[in-house]
């Protein structure tokens, strides 16, 4: 028998218990029919989920942890995980005079007008606690304070070993919780609501296989049919859908063949899920790029179309501007992938220097490696560029540089209190491919502060069904401003697991 007869029978047998409406939607009467109860289900392990599950199993529910990959952690587990706090004991140490509302006001501006101060300054306002949160149960800062693009005041942490490090060091300490239970191979496929259009359980599917991101969905049968009662909620942190293409690109068809460096299981699945249990989805035509190397660190390089051998935008740019204009280089010029080049000072101004090192040492992922050559028309010749063009365009952005201005795309020539300067080629220079990764998407299912699931059909939310983290939408708008994931998922993963915990047991 397959998995889906065996869904199938399982349905028709339980039909005292199980209603399925003409959408699609499971309803129950009857709690007694299911497999298994718990308190609390949370689906998704990554930073969001993680700690929604310690903080519901800690005020004493009875929590179960579901992650559908054959590991925990998701994309997180590869991110870099940088951690906007205001108030946090090193902002302290240093005096900076920091406040919830500058963090909110900084989301807002860079948002486009798009993204939602309130809940903005409701995470703003929770930063320090979870950050205490964190540092209680064994996460470790690498006592950097920095300053990045966006940002008003020095407000960023970074975690000891990156987002594998903190992940690490909260696994360790969710060990020690006997009610909290975590499988992974287990899928949530639908949300099951009660007569009252309550969430309170999931069908699931147990040994369950994850396939490729283009076939799983739709085509993978792997694994058994279960249901699952929860008493008192479900948390989704499933995060985003980068890695689905067909479904990103039926957005912004220009997303079609953006690379991304995000788990294989980000999938718009668990997103079509909470949509067919009648949750809004919103803000799913906008984007988020990144790069191998930080954005506010492109500023000290040169970006050069190999078509040309000439720049063609400002390397101090926003993240999505820049994205964007480089895709539309790359469509008039054959697609052929820009590159930019350093110098060994200007490499010594990155904010993130685990960061150059793992490109150095080829460990940063797609069009990730920097590679050191003896001359500017080296460089050029590597990128099929005309050597002799590329040097002149060098020379001449040094020249605008050393005069004070740049006069060809008015590149701002400060950041974060460093000065840009002419690249110094007589030791060489450093390149690598331009390539913008599509690998945080802003649109998700809309949440009150509470990270409750707001209901499609009435606006109000949706009883016993929470969102968190990348799987949210509306926050960032039109642009996440950088280190402002961590925070989010972190604030209110802590505050959902922390409401559920409240909610009496059905």
């Amino acid at each position: 028998m397959t998995a889906t007869q065996s869904r199938r029978s399982f349905l028709k047998s339980s039909a005292i218990v199980l209603g399925v409406t003409a959408s699609g939607l499971v309803h129950a009467t009857e709690k007694k029919k299911f497999d298994e109860t718990y308190d609390v289900i949370v689906v998704g392990s990554g930073v969001s989920g993680t700690i929604a599950a310690i903080a519901a199993a800690e005020k004493g529910s009875k929590v179960l942890l579901i992650e559908k990959m054959s590991r925990l952690g998701g994309t997180s587990r590869i991110s870099g995980l940088n951690f906007a706090c205001v108030g946090s004991p090193l902002q302290k140490k240093k005096g900076v005079q920091d406040s919830p509302e500058k963090l909110a006001s900084d989301m807002y501006k860079v948002s486009g007008n798009m993204g939602d101060y309130q809940k903005a300054l409701v995470m703003a306002q929770n930063t320090a606690r979870a950050e205490k949160f964190m540092t209680d149960r064994g996460v470790e800062w690498d006592g950097r304070l920095l300053k990045l693009g966006g940002h008003s005041e020095p407000r960023v942490l970074v975690s000891k070993g990156d987002g594998a490090g903190l992940l690490n060091a909260l696994w360790k300490h969710m060990k020690g919780l006997k009610n909290l239970e975590v499988r992974t191979h287990t899928k949530a496929d639908e949300v099951i609501l009660d007569d009252k259009g309550r969430a309170i359980g999931l069908v699931v599917k147990e040994n369950y296989y994850f396939d490729t991101p283009e076939r799983d969905d739709l085509h993978n049968k792997t694994g058994e049919v279960k249901t699952i009662y929860a008493r008192q909620g479900i948390i989704f942190a499933t995060g985003g859908y980068a890695r689905d293409k067909a479904f990103r690109s039926s957005e912004v068809p220009f997303l079609a063949g953006v690379a991304t460096t995000t788990n294989p299981g980000a999938t718009a699945g668990s997103l079509k899920t909470l949509v067919k249990a009648g949750a809004q989805p919103m803000h799913l035509s906008l984007f988020r790029f990144a790069y191998p190397l930080p954005t506010e660190d492109m500023i000290w390089g040169v970006i050069i179309d190999p078509a040309t051998g000439k720049r063609f935008m400002s390397e101090g740019s926003t993240r999505n501007a820049l994205a964007q204009t480089v895709l539309l280089q790359r469509m008039q010029n054959g697609d052929q992938k820009p590159f930019i080049l350093y110098d060994e000072k200007s490499l010594a101004k990155f904010h993130n220097l685990n960061r150059v090192q793992r490109s150095l040492n080829g460990l940063n992922g797609i069009d990730g490696t920097l590679v050191k050559y003896k001359t500017v028309e080296e460089a050029a010749k590597a990128f099929g560029a005309d050597p002799v063009l590329v040097k002149k365009t060098v020379d001449e952005y040094n020249k605008q540089i050393a005069s004070g201005k740049d006069e060809e795309f008015g590149k701002p020539l400060e950041r974060s209190g460093r000065k840009v300067e002419p690249l110094d080629t007589s030791n060489g220079v450093y390149a690598m491919p331009v390539n913008p990764r599509l690998n945080y998407t802003p649109g998700g299912i809309r949440t009150d502060l509470k990270a409750r699931a707001i209901s499609l059909e009435t606006g109000e939310p949706i009883s016993g069904l929470y969102v968190v983290g990348e799987a949210s939408g509306g926050l960032h708008g039109q642009e996440r401003m950088t280190g402002c994931s961590m925070p989010e998922c972190a604030v209110f993963g802590m505050i959902a697991g922390e409401t559920v915990a409240e909610e009496p047991r059905r």
